[in-house]
């Protein structure tokens, strides 16, 4: 069965005339006659009977009638789907961002993409921007943004966003958040707050070591938005990135003498084909302001 003979059945159904069927159709006549004779052959009887200059459904042509309208509506959905998600209309797109890396600076350029492709199917994917690095590789994601300066495939194409320095954050009614300025001397016995399995926590430790500076103690917290609230409330003072959404109760300060800093970049495997979601979110990502998030060495 194919699909012009279900479109010539449901034409003849409307008008109850083969002629006007025909042109409706814009066939010839006989060829409209023979599909639906081959029809009835492939159902097993008439679905038409014809009387002079008059036509009838048979009993088999009106049961037939809504499955072979439902048959043609899916198969002709299905054309136009296929159609969308080719000219991007609809299109999925698999976006791994590292767990320290904060939405809010991606939002601008998401929301756009839904603009411009309202049928957009967007799986955000949150880890370790090492274990984005994996999925890329496994071809379980399309894109990722993430902060790591040692990617060794050779196929990986890193597109560097900014590079922007940790902040102290700490109760906007600590001692320190009071000082103009802060030294990393002055977190000698201030107790600390350290994320979990951070990929630049190793770095901080050295940096805290090189100066011989002591930690009374340390709390620990695994999920990055979490550390604006734990400062918030008095527990203790850690660092986040610049760009890291911390809480309202915390406050930012620039620490003399940590020169931590981060480059948050943007990762796809070369040669790999983009979704067209996925090309343009490059592209945007790419061409983007990211200068409020620099360093300021580096503007």
């Amino acid at each position: 069965m194919e699909l012009y003979q279900i479109r010539y059945f449901l034409a003849v159904c409307e008008t109850l005339n083969f002629t006007r069927a025909a042109e409706q159709c814009n066939v010839s006549q006989p060829s409209l006659t023979r599909a639906i004779k081959k029809l009835e052959d492939e159902l097993g009887g008439e679905l038409f009977r014809r009387e002079r200059s008059r036509t009838h459904m048979t009993e088999l042509g009106r049961s037939m009638q809504p499955f072979l309208r439902q048959s043609l509506d899916s198969a002709l959905a299905a054309k136009a789907q296929a159609e969308n998600y080719g000219r991007g209309d609809m299109a999925s797109l698999k976006l791994g961002l590292g767990s320290s890396i904060d939405l809010q600076i991606v939002l601008p350029a998401l929301e756009e993409l839904t603009r411009v492709m309202p049928g957009l199917k967007l799986t955000l994917v949150r880890m370790a921007s090492r274990e984005l690095i994996q999925k890329l590789e496994e071809g379980e994601i399309e894109i990722s943004i993430g902060a790591l300066d040692d990617v060794v495939w050779d196929r990986m194409n890193q597109w560097p966003l900014f590079t922007e320095e940790f902040m102290l954050i700490a109760d906007q009614n600590h001692p320190l958040s009071q000082r103009q300025n802060i030294s990393i001397s002055d977190l000698e016995d201030e107790p600390l707050l350290i994320r979990s399995h951070c990929d630049f926590g190793a770095a901080f430790s050295s940096a805290l070591e090189q100066q011989n500076i002591k930690i009374r103690v340390c709390h620990e917290y695994s999920d990055p938005s979490d550390a604006g609230a734990l400062a918030g409330m008095g527990l203790g003072v850690t660092i986040v990135p610049r760009s890291l959404k911390t809480s309202e109760a915390a406050v930012a300060m620039h620490v003399d003498g940590l020169g931590l800093n981060r480059t948050v970049s943007l990762f796809s495997v070369s040669g790999r084909r983009y979704s067209s979601a996925g090309s343009a979110l490059v592209q945007m990502l790419r061409a983007a302001d990211w200068s409020s998030f620099e360093c300021e060495a580096n503007q």
